[in-house]
């Protein structure tokens, strides 16, 4: 793979992803604001570059980072966790200006499914259904991809659901616990190796979608797949509300 990849965010996705492009013989660039992560880039071959976004300002050798890149992978999380009053897509904004400097034509976004509603009729959403999430959460995202769209010359949103592999699986979470909601909405869930695979494709140019879905568990119930989950994992299985209404939906791809 003679292309030159930038990594806006190697984390736990993102890292992986790094380590297989080097592998395909790509020059490999990636950000982390952990010093030790750094470390792990640099002693694989990859160049790291410690860049942090802000609303108002950018830390970090952007130019050094951009400057000659073919692809740009951006992943990395909105943080809307620890801090709700972030405004997401104002950073992917003042980010993509500097992309556009750069003439970096082709960006692909890693969103999340949480731009779609939870309903109680469980509704399916795939690549072509419009975004409906009401939550303050889903809009940003909603409102990041948006921005990405229109900023960007040739853009792909990939769009995982819950990320598991290796020993991350929700399942440690909500082991042992009791009145977990929602036990016959179905489980949207995906493999990090299968994310990893559709961005490796898309940057190789064997797929060109303007936006996909990632998926790979079967569309079991929270409660049949999660007490399966939890007696593989030796866990003690989580105890299900029976009686209350269930909200869910049902993340699928026409494009795969």
């Amino acid at each position: 793979m003679n292309k030159h990849i930038g990594i806006l965010g190697c984390g736990w996705l993102g890292y992986d992803l790094a380590l297989k492009l080097k592998k395909q013989g790509g020059e490999v660039r990636g950000t982390s604001r952990n010093a030790e992560k750094l470390l792990q880039l640099s002693a694989n071959g990859i160049q790291g570059f410690e860049i942090d976004l802000q609303e108002d300002k950018i830390y970090g050798d952007v130019q050094g980072f951009l400057e000659g890149l073919d692809v740009l992978v951006i992943d990395i999380p909105p943080g809307l966790r620890k801090n709700p009053k972030s405004d997401f897509a104002s950073r992917i904004q003042l980010f993509m200006r500097f992309v556009q400097a750069y003439q970096v034509n082709k960006v692909l976004f890693i969103s999340s499914t949480s731009v779609f509603e939870d309903l109680e009729d469980i509704p399916s959403y795939d690549e072509n259904s419009i975004p409906n999430a009401t939550s303050d959460n889903g809009k940003k995202i909603i409102a990041a991809e948006l921005v990405i769209q229109e900023m960007s010359s040739q853009s792909n949103i990939i769009r995982p659901c819950g990320l598991i592999g290796g020993d991350r699986h929700p399942i440690k979470m909500l082991a042992s616990r009791s009145g977990v909601k929602n036990p016959e909405a179905p489980v949207n869930l995906v493999t990090r190796d299968h994310v990893n695979s559709l961005i490796l494709k898309l940057i190789a140019g064997k797929l060109d979608v303007p936006v996909v879905h990632a998926v790979s568990e079967p569309h079991k119930s929270r409660q049949d797949y999660y007490q399966k989950a939890a007696i593989e994992f030796g866990l003690e299985s989580p105890v299900f509300e029976e009686n209350e209404k269930n909200l869910g939906k049902r993340i699928i791809s026409s494009v795969l």
